[in-house]
């Protein structure tokens, strides 16, 4: 009914044909937005399934402070630090590509041979070249411990903040305020 209606002022204002038809989508599309920037849909956060005697609990996380921002920050910059340095040098490749050649080599020998012999401890050697090269540099090794130590730091100072709220939830009771009254002679 209320389509039929609307057609029908959109044919009164616009006329037929495709001027009015694109018209009738337009105002169409107008109408939807303006139904959900005044009635929102709900947000569908995640979708658990709860048996009987469960429970299941939300928590709403209160504002990042300053350390907090300035914590996940120096983190988002040493993880991407981490990152790069993880990348596989040129050693590392040449290293795993012998180490590959070299098991590829084994596995077309026939086992319990003097060639399959020769290969194994081939594959051996390389395998211990390509984890010399592999192990992580001091360099590496300091910046995961940076990030670590950061990202550490950064969930105690989340914890501290999450307690500081639901302490504060909890125990914000407005005081009553009472003034003295001043007896003027």
């Amino acid at each position: 009914m209320l389509q039929q209606l609307s057609s029908a002022v959109m044919s009164r204002l616009f006329g037929e044909g495709l001027g009015a038809d694109l018209a009738a989508r337009g105002t169409g599309y107008l109408a939807d937005g303006v139904r959900q920037a005044i009635d929102r849909p709900d947000e569908q956060l995640t979708r658990v399934r709860l048996r009987p005697g469960e429970s299941y609990t939300v928590i709403a996380r209160p504002p990042a402070t300053r350390t907090e921002r300035r914590l996940a920050a120096r983190q988002r910059r040493l993880r991407e630090h981490d990152r790069r340095l993880r990348r596989p040098t040129r050693r590392q490749l040449r290293s795993a590509r012998r180490l590959e050649r070299s098991q590829r080599r084994l596995d077309r020998a026939r086992p319990g041979s003097r060639k399959s012999r020769r290969r194994s401890a081939g594959e051996l050697a390389a395998g211990e070249r390509f984890d010399r090269v592999m192990r992580p540099t001091k360099r590496q090794a300091r910046a995961i411990r940076e990030l670590y130590d950061v990202t550490a730091e950064l969930d105690a100072a989340r914890a501290v903040s999450l307690e500081r709220a639901r302490r504060g939830r909890r125990g914000r009771h407005r005081r009553a305020r009472v003034e003295r009254s001043r007896v003027f002679d």
